[in-house]
């Protein structure tokens, strides 16, 4: 587990710095939807950067002005070498009654695996429906040890009042067995 929370901000830096180290963090990752932010600085704490991809082929073009790539759990994203792979929990489907509808399967698996892409867990996406969330992140939780894949666990906060402790992030990474 990395020493850092991953948060969504909207001109609010200055906050989650503050709540970053109200919580004992000494790094921060700032995640950006746009590819032409300028990078945040601070004396306080030590920041990176992170751009949510939306189209794989822009890949390239932002691999230099962010310190790490994040994508949504599609298989465009897993064949390519982001660096993370976020809402694996989300989908569309509807629920069988022997599994789960999640964005993470087994061919999606082995593509995380060869690729060295590491599959995160969103605490923000259990705070909007915490027993379908769990009992998907606990399937998933199962791919990723079956196929020996790294995983995190970050909080995605859009509001400082939304981040989570190390420990709590840590806690839910053990209650799925991660």
């Amino acid at each position: 587990m990395v020493d850092f929370d991953v948060v969504i901000p909207k001109g609010n830096e200055e906050e989650f710095i503050q709540r970053a180290l109200d919580l004992g963090y000494t790094q921060i990752l700032f995640l950006y939807t746009n590819s032409n932010q300028k990078k945040f600085q601070s004396n306080k704490i030590s920041v990176k950067s992170g751009y949510l991809l939306k189209n794989p082929s822009e890949l390239l073009k932002v691999k230099t002005n962010f310190d790490y790539i994040f994508a949504v759990a599609e298989r465009k994203y897993f064949e390519t070498k982001t660096d993370y792979i976020i809402d694996s929990e989300l989908s569309d489907r509807k629920d069988s009654y022997h599994y789960r509808a999640t964005m993470l399967n087994q061919v999606h698996a082995i593509l995380a695996k060869k690729n060295k892409i590491i599959v995160t867990l969103s605490f923000n996406n259990i705070c909007s429906n915490p027993y379908i969330m769990l009992g998907k992140m606990l399937q998933n939780a199962t791919l990723i040890r079956k196929y020996s894949l790294k995983s995190d666990a970050f909080s995605f906060a859009e509001h400082p009042s939304e981040m989570r402790s190390k420990s709590v992030l840590r806690s839910l990474l053990k209650f799925v067995g991660l």
